[in-house]
């Protein structure tokens, strides 16, 4: 089954930290499954803004914040557009008083019918009770 993968996890798959080793086994295993990892098309921006952050707080090196860009661009990702679910997402950011742009992600695994897979643990807490899909990356099988 194809998986509609927030950017926390696809940051966490590229860039080391808590739950890399997760992230990166879970993209793995979808993809050797012959399965697509559906992101948003504002994942790349989120991401890469993730990793000059790291580079400002000079946690690594020019070399290193280019060779994780290189890894975010050559990703097997599937891209869909964030104005394809902007009204619900909209709509789902007003009723949990959740940022737009995480709603967006849960509004994209509820319009493709799809299980979604997040590493933001409130995110996760709030909506989970209404939209089941939403699974937390360190819950993932």
């Amino acid at each position: 089954m194809s998986v509609v993968v927030d950017s926390s996890v696809v940051a966490k798959s590229i860039l080391p930290e808590a739950d890399s080793a997760k992230a990166q086994s879970f993209m793995a295993d979808v993809t050797a499954a012959g399965e697509r990892l559906i992101v948003l098309d504002l994942v790349f921006p989120e991401v890469a803004n993730a990793i000059w952050n790291r580079h400002r707080q000079r946690l690594i090196t020019t070399a290193e914040a280019n060779a994780f860009l290189v890894e975010l661009l050559s990703s097997p990702l599937h891209v869909q557009p964030a104005s394809r679910v902007m009204a619900s997402a909209f709509d789902i950011a007003v009723r949990y008083d959740r940022a737009v742009y995480d709603a967006l992600f849960v509004a994209l695994a509820q319009t493709l019918g799809l299980q979604g897979v997040t590493a933001d643990g409130p995110l996760y807490n709030v909506v989970h009770g209404d939209f089941p899909q939403i699974v937390l990356l360190r819950n993932w099988p």
